[in-house]
C-alpha cells in the first residue's frame, strides 16, 4: 500500500521522486511501484523516472519488462534499444508476448516488432515463436 501511495503521490504532483525512500525496496516493491503508475505517461515523466531509478538498465527481468511495457505505451524512445535487446535475449513467453502485443497496436510499433522478431525468432523456443508468429503475422 505504501508503494502504491508513493506512485500516486508522485503522479499527482504531491511528492517528488527524491522524497521517496526506496533504499530498502525489494524487486517486488519496485515492480508494484511501476504497476501503480498510469498506463501511459508523458515523456518527461518517463525520463524523470528513468533518471531517478535507471529502469532502462535494470538487471531484474521483471522490473525491466514492466518498464519496457510502459515505454512502449508512452512512446519513450530512450528505452527502445533496451527493448530490442530484451526481445532478442529473452525468450520467455510471459515477457515477450505482452511486449509484442503492445508493439502491434500501432503501425510503427508493428514495423519495429517485425524487425526485432526477424533477429530474435531463431533463438526462441518453438512454442514462443508460434505465439509471436500469430502476433506479427
Amino acid at each position: 500500500d505504501d508503494v502504491a501511495e508513493h506512485a500516486k503521490g508522485w503522479t499527482s504532483g504531491k511528492k517528488t521522486l527524491a522524497s521517496i525512500a526506496t533504499g530498502k525496496w525489494s524487486a517486488a516493491e519496485w515492480q508494484h511501484f511501476l504497476l501503480s503508475m498510469p498506463q501511459t505517461m508523458d515523456k518527461k515523466q518517463m525520463a524523470d523516472l528513468d533518471k531517478a531509478y535507471n529502469f532502462t538498465k535494470s538487471g531484474n527481468a521483471e522490473i525491466l519488462f514492466q518498464w519496457l511495457l510502459m515505454s512502449i505505451r508512452s512512446k519513450y524512445e530512450p528505452a527502445y534499444p533496451a527493448l530490442d535487446h530484451f526481445l532478442v535475449e529473452v525468450g520467455r513467453r510471459k515477457f515477450i508476448r505482452p511486449l509484442y502485443q503492445e508493439l502491434a497496436k500501432t503501425p510503427e510499433g508493428m514495423t519495429r516488432a517485425k524487425a526485432i522478431y526477424a533477429m530474435a525468432r531463431p533463438g526462441y523456443h518453438p512454442i514462443s515463436a508460434q505465439t509471436i508468429d500469430a502476433i506479427v503475422k
